[in-house]
């Protein structure tokens, strides 16, 4: 049996902790931005700061997709796609609803929460397929 090296020890760590630190920084980034009686290069400071952290996130979810095999990438793309698409028709029912007065305006963990529901549904469907 082949033991793992400590650099791929290190990755699941690396990629939680990335998460926890860039969740930490949009949630006080959405606070902060709350708040009243700060200044408008202030307020755009505050919703800027959240990028770097998403941006390195992206890349260790990204390298790791590239690591993968053929297969799983392929299941990965359209559990990433199914997501999108259905994330897409939430958004555009919302707005109608909102015009509407049915609904207030859309959170945006809301968002996040239902990309991630839809990734699981088309990563689910993607298996399903190919069994």
């Amino acid at each position: 049996m082949k033991t793992p090296d400590l650099a791929s020890r290190r990755r699941p760590f690396t990629f939680w902790a990335v998460l926890v630190v860039a969740s930490a920084i949009d949630i006080a980034a959405t606070r902060l931005l709350g708040r009243p009686g700060f200044p408008p290069y202030a307020r755009m400071i505050f919703a800027l700061l959240p990028i770097p952290a998403n941006l390195v996130l992206l890349a260790i979810i990204v390298r790791r997709v590239r690591g993968l095999d053929e297969f799983l990438r392929r299941v990965h793309l359209e559990a990433a796609a199914t997501a999108f698409l259905l994330t897409a028709l939430a958004v555009f029912i919302d707005a109608d609803l909102e015009k509407a007065h049915c609904v207030g305006p859309l959170n945006v963990g809301v968002a996040w929460i239902l990309m991630a529901a839809f990734y699981g549904i088309g990563y689910a469907i993607a298996v399903r397929h190919y069994r």
